[in-house]
């Protein structure tokens, strides 16, 4: 039973066309998958098409389906969600310390898969800098543009 923990670069692509959506949508499709995303990608996801509307990538209305087809999923139980705890954030702390260069939500990400490596999940990004990190931290990177 395969078990993906999604950053928000790799949610974002399940709602939008753009080079590794079909990846994506084809793990989603997964029968006895599991999918996780950390609770900080709710918000980060609504930004991220906030951004695309403004650009004019999104319709106001597309927005606006895109965002009820994504809760939609949710509640249906699509993914499963975890939110950092205090041990989650002491985590982040001594990944910022070893890897300087990461931001906040990465560290956030990392972090939350790190506390779940023992569901040997995958971490399913476009991010880089995050994928590299990955197998030193005892988790499968998996990037969806790579296909």
């Amino acid at each position: 039973m395969p078990v993906y923990y999604f950053d928000t670069s790799a949610l974002v692509k399940r709602y939008s066309r753009e080079r590794g959506t079909r990846t994506v949508n084809t793990l989603l499709a997964k029968r006895g998958k599991t999918a996780i995303l950390g609770t900080l990608s709710i918000t980060e996801f609504y930004s991220a098409l906030a951004l695309k509307a403004r650009e004019g990538e999104l319709t106001r209305d597309d927005w606006y389906s895109v965002l009820f087809k994504f809760e939609a999923e949710a509640d249906r139980g699509l993914f499963h969600f975890v939110a950092p705890s205090s041990r989650t954030f002491v985590a982040t702390k001594q990944l910022i310390l070893d890897h300087p260069f990461l931001r906040t939500a990465q560290a956030l990400h990392l972090a939350l898969a790190q506390e779940l490596r023992s569901l040997r999940l995958s971490l399913v990004s476009s991010d880089r800098q995050m994928l590299e990190l990955c197998r030193p931290l005892g988790i499968k990177p998996i990037n969806p543009e790579d296909d």
